[in-house]
């Protein structure tokens, strides 16, 4: 075969380059797994950012599902159990597994505003994390899997605050009024958590009742009784936690010093417990309770009574014109019980404002319904917290003719709770060693 010469080598790539019989079809054949592959990628790549978004937005949902539960006194558990929820709602595939909930926040980013949340309670940070598995990239990377991670910090803010809770979930009446009450608060609010259409209502004939407004998670039914500051009543408003939830009903390993019945109740006329003991649990048990003297309690203790009888309910409570008083102080319930001063009976108890029990007075069993009726002409009066958290509970209260010190407030919170009668309650809690009850609080997505 005669080999080509250079000229003709020219001659055949001219006629090539110069032929318009299909070099397009060639040029396509060669380009379309490149055209096919980018549209693949792109696709891919896209979707990716679809998912991120996803994610997103679940994580803020979820976030923002955590801060309601936070905000009614739930523990993280319940939070979390929520925000999986919630974000599962959203598209979110990742599980439990790749939940992350953190309250309060260690890892969190600063706040849109600035603010470190990082160690504070008010924050709740939740991190989202789901794989997707790769198909046409998977040719291009050793990592067969797409990790998709989003975060979001929710804050729980603002709130009023309240000192008076009726925790009862649906009880109407959970707040009410009874006789011819007049009492005032101003400067906090009054709240229920019932979800009954009249959780706050007014009954007693001439009652009035000042305070700076008054909000349910049901609905209202009042009248001209309430006068309040802000401009209507809330109605069908958020849970209003339990600031005292977490802290533990007391048992017989917490005692420092155990003691019977009696020697609480008839120590010497008047009864002195606690005498010569200071920073001390005292544990007084019995199945018999007999309160028939004025009772002086030793300051700076604590006095947790048991009321060990399977079936009675012990009175607290005294008669006459007797008394049961004690400062820096608080007085445990732990059984069935019930309280009871009225008439001309007196019961004047400021809290110890260190220590578990802090802030807290009086102090019902949360396992049992303690009712609590402290409705007589009552002169003595209650620095600290009222507090009987079993829904069951009613807390009857009229207050105080003794004028506070300064920084020192009652709050009074139990499954429900009755005005009654003519007092006025001090809202400055300063010096009181008392927690905070914040009604009405918002939830925003700040990070």
């Amino acid at each position: 075969m005669a080999e080509l010469s250079r000229e003709s080598l020219l001659k055949l790539g001219a006629r090539f380059r110069d032929d318009l019989y299909g070099g397009a079809a060639i040029v396509m054949a060669a380009m379309t797994p490149i055209i096919i592959g980018g549209l693949a990628y792109g696709a891919e790549v896209g979707g990716w950012e679809l998912t991120k978004r996803q994610v997103q937005n679940a994580a803020d949902v979820a976030a923002y599902a955590a801060g309601t539960q936070i905000r009614s006194g739930e523990a993280n558990d319940v939070a979390e159990l929520a925000a999986e929820t919630v974000a599962e709602s959203s598209g979110y595939k990742g599980g439990a597994d790749g939940l992350t909930l953190e309250r309060p926040p260690s890892s969190a980013p600063l706040a849109a505003d600035g603010t470190d949340p990082n160690g504070d309670n008010s924050y709740v940070y939740v991190t989202l994390t789901q794989t997707a598995p790769r198909t046409f990239t998977k040719f291009f990377s050793a990592n067969g899997d797409v990790t998709f991670t989003s975060a979001a910090l929710a804050k729980i803010e603002s709130g009023r605050p309240a000192c008076v809770l009726a925790l009862h979930p649906s009880a109407s009446g959970a707040i009410s009024t009874g006789g011819s009450t007049n009492v005032d608060l101003n400067g906090c609010d009054i709240a229920a958590n019932s979800i009954s259409s009249t959780a706050i209502t007014a009954t007693g004939n001439g009652s009035s009742v000042t305070a700076d407004c008054i909000s349910a998670v049901g609905n209202v039914s009042v009248n001209s009784t309430y006068n309040l500051d802000c401009a209507a009543p809330i109605a069908n408003g958020p849970k209003t936690a339990d600031p005292y939830a977490g802290v533990p009903m007391p048992t017989a390993g917490d005692c420092d010093l155990t003691y019977t019945a009696a020697q609480f109740t008839q120590n010497g006329n008047p009864s002195t417990p606690g005498t010569g003991q200071s920073n001390k649990t005292l544990c007084y048990s019995g199945a018999a309770w007999n309160f028939n003297r004025t009772i002086n309690l030793a300051s700076n203790n604590t006095y947790v009574l048991f009321n060990t009888h399977a079936t009675q309910t012990a009175t607290f409570g005294t008669s006459g014109n007797r008394t049961v008083s004690g400062t820096n102080v608080n007085v445990i319930l732990i059984g069935k019980w019930n309280v009871s001063f009225n008439g001309s009976t007196s019961l004047a108890l400021t809290a110890r404002t260190t220590g578990t029990y802090k802030g807290l007075a009086l102090v019902g069993d949360r396992a049992h319904a303690v009712d609590i009726d402290i409705s007589g002409n009552n002169v003595g009066k209650i620095v600290g917290a009222i507090y009987s958290p079993n829904s069951e509970s009613n807390v009857t209260y009229t207050g105080s003719s003794t004028a506070y010190s300064s920084g020192q407030c009652t709050q009074v919170i139990g499954g429900t709770v009755t005005f009654w009668g003519n007092s006025s309650m001090s809202t400055d809690c300063a010096n009181s060693g008392t927690t905070a009850i914040m009604a009405g609080q918002s939830i925003k997505i700040v990070g």
